[in-house]
């Protein structure tokens, strides 16, 4: 015995077009062919097929189904406990650089006041070697600024 299908209405292609646009994000599982459509609204393969708007919702999903773009809610949970494991690891070492940065920012002060402190403006410190200057190196530089490593003594205002 044949089945008998209804006509398809504008209201029945919006209705089968917003499934398949949440069918494309995975909201209503990962099977779709047009066997599940005919139970699910009550129209042929052919009905449905025939309407394009139908169609391309159709492909679509399809298309987002089958190519990885839609996630279960296992990997979607895995995931997210993934990228919450990465973000506490970016904001220990964001908290990291920001301790580096205020201990370098600290030591240039105090690099700034001994040296103000010899009667040397930073200005005359702080000029860009003149062309083929050899720089020293890390170590000799460490050398040289260890001597300003010292803490700022505390000032006599209140």
């Amino acid at each position: 015995m044949a089945k008998r299908f209804r006509r398809m209405s504008d209201s029945d292609i919006h209705t089968i077009v917003a499934d398949l646009d949440r069918w494309a994000l995975g909201e209503l599982g990962s099977k779709l062919t047009w066997a599940v459509l005919e139970e699910r609204f009550g129209f042929s393969r052919q009905s449905l097929q025939a309407k394009s708007e139908i169609k391309a919702a159709y492909d679509t999903a399809k298309r987002a189904l089958s190519g990885g773009l839609v996630k279960t809610k296992e990997q979607a949970t895995k995931e997210a406990e993934e990228l919450k494991v990465e973000l506490a690891r970016h904001r220990t070492e964001l908290e990291a650089y920001k301790q580096r940065e205020e201990l370098w920012q600290r030591r240039w002060q105090q690099i700034a006041f001994h040296v103000r402190q010899r009667g040397i403006q930073m200005a005359s410190v702080d000029k860009t070697p003149p062309e083929g200057a050899d720089l020293p190196s890390n170590t000799e530089s460490a050398k040289i600024l260890k001597m300003f490593d010292k803490e700022i003594p505390p000032s006599g205002r209140v």
